[in-house]
């Protein structure tokens, strides 16, 4: 099986999950590792035994040993960075969300075209056996016609760097560019978009929230400048709707599953939530009709280990890194494209926020029309000044 060579951008907490990821696959070696920050990127590099570490991403992008290179960095830079990583000739695995803004995906979108490079964004829910079953039941007509969806995502209080101990830069709208829709809402939206086959959006309405206080003042005061939820009703091509709701804070103990509905039959998006040790488990629970009788039925979803048994390529499906290794190495002859799947989710998010500022409905071509660039063009460190030239 072909090696593939791997240098990750980014040394901070979510980099420790893809690492753990990359671990458990056989044919994977990080080469290389760069971040500002060195006395982070240096206990990063004994942690993980990577020797090659960079302080500057243009050296470590002028290496040509490097199949592909792994973005973790907050949202506003994954335009200008993975832009720079496929200009290098490199493929691209990036965090979510895809960008700071419609107008910044859109262009990372593009660009991989233009360098014909690949390019996968982490949505990792879209990988999960649960997402796998209801795409494939909905294929197969069980549902029916399609005609809504919900996602819903909470936490009662649980803003980034506010009520709980993360990087700040999750709230700083100049970093990241929204909040609860990017943090969290992305891997939701996308898990429903894909399931349902991708449908073409026409048009949305929505707000955004920051009104829950941190220690008795506003959040505002304490440096947050996204919003802490996110509400949005969008109408699909084929009079599908879809209804969002995703929130850092609420004064609300739950909001409900999220769910797809059609003529025949209905998904419910559960989560097994563990027991003595044993990890919580997404699984689904399917409504229908036999005969007059209403019928329920909790789909529990295991481990696949006789799937995986009877189908070689199973295991290249258990999670997006997984997939994007098997596919560069050639053993998946084609792969999810995870990057038009996040483009939608970026779209109707910003349907969101447009929607929101104007106080009215929004089309899908007004949202293209209307979106700007977020993302950062200059950064200056203690290394000197990166121009970004996307």
């Amino acid at each position: 099986m072909k090696e593939i060579r791997v240098g990750i951008i980014g040394t901070g907490v979510i980099s420790n999950q893809h690492m753990q990821r990359y671990q458990s696959i056989p044919n994977v070696k990080i080469v290389a590792a760069c971040d500002i920050n060195k006395p982070r990127l240096e206990a990063w590099g004994a942690k993980y035994n990577v020797t090659d570490l960079y302080t500057d991403f243009r050296e470590m992008l002028k290496r040509d040993d490097i199949d592909s290179v792994d973005v973790c960095l907050h949202n506003n830079l994954h335009l200008p960075m993975a832009y720079e990583v496929m200009k290098s000739g490199k493929n691209c695995y990036s965090e979510k969300p895809m960008a700071g803004s419609y107008a910044d995906a859109k262009r990372l979108y593009d660009a991989s075209k233009t360098f014909g490079k690949e390019l996968s964004i982490h949505l990792d829910f879209m990988f999960f056996r649960q997402s796998r079953m209801a795409k494939k039941m909905i294929e197969d007509g069980e549902l029916g016609n399609i005609y809504h969806a919900r996602s819903v995502g909470l936490r009662r209080r649980g803003r980034p760097g506010l009520d709980m101990p993360l990087s700040r830069e999750f709230i700083l709208s100049d970093w990241a560019g929204h909040g609860a829709l990017y943090d969290m809402g992305v891997y939701h939206i996308s898990q429903l978009l894909y399931i349902m086959g991708l449908p073409k959006l026409e048009r949305v309405s929505g707000q955004v929230y920051q009104e829950i206080d941190y220690k008795g003042r506003p959040a505002s005061e304490a440096g947050m400048s996204v919003e802490e939820m996110g509400v949005g009703f969008a109408k699909y091509e084929g009079n599908i709707t879809f209804d969002i709701i995703e929130t850092w804070a609420i004064h609300m103990d739950e909001l409900g599953p999220g769910f797809i509905v059609g003529s025949k039959g209905g998904l419910k998006f559960t989560q097994d939530p563990g027991f003595m040790g044993r990890p919580a488990t997404p699984s689904l629970k399917f409504f229908t009709t036999k005969g007059g009788d209403d019928i329920d039925i909790d789909l529990k979803l295991g481990s696949n280990a006789m799937g995986a048994m009877s189908d070689p390529m199973e295991h290249y499906y258990a999670n997006e890194q997984e997939h994007w290794i098997g596919y560069l190495a050639g053993e998946l002859p084609e792969r999810i494209d995870t990057a038009q799947v996040a483009l939608q989710t970026m779209l109707v998010s910003e349907g969101i926020f447009l929607s929101g500022k104007l106080g009215r409905e929004v089309t899908a071509e007004e949202i293209a029309a209307l979106s700007v660039s977020n993302a950062m063009r200059t950064q200056d460190t203690e290394w000197g000044r990166f121009e970004y030239t996307f």
